[in-house]
């Protein structure tokens, strides 16, 4: 039986791989997905619009996980989503929390700093303010 850190990896897997079908096969129903300081994505559909708005910005687009840690259904991940847009890939340090009920994510919230995307975006320099 698959763990909530072996969905939360495969998510993850399916997020390099643009293949939202296999996003949503992983998304519960009634998923919560939040960009905290953003407006939730409430509902299957809204968190696919979400993801599918982010595959259509980003190409390419890749969830490294770095670390993971689960505590039951409950996965942690520190991570570096590289995101590339208009030529420029910026590596963005996200810390993820997702919740798993019998194989599906129900919810997931990702926590980073969008100056600091900015930055990124920009193609300002900011290597000594990324993780090592």
């Amino acid at each position: 039986m698959a763990s909530a850190g072996d969905v939360v990896r495969e998510f993850c897997g399916a997020i390099d791989g643009k293949d939202l079908a296999g996003v949503e096969s992983l998304l519960d129903e009634s998923v919560v997905y939040h960009n905290i300081g953003s407006e939730p994505a409430v509902g299957r559909d809204a968190a696919l619009a979400a993801v599918k708005f982010q595959f259509d910005m980003f190409d390419p687009i890749s969830f490294r996980i770095t670390n993971l840690a689960e505590n039951g259904s409950t996965v942690l991940t520190e991570r570096v989503d590289e995101v590339t847009a208009n030529g420029i890939m910026a590596p963005v340090p996200v810390m993820g929390t997702f919740e798993v009920k019998d194989r599906r994510i129900v919810k997931w919230r990702d926590y980073f700093d969008m100056g600091l995307v900015g930055k990124l975006m920009s193609g300002e320099d900011v290597g000594s303010l990324l993780p090592r």
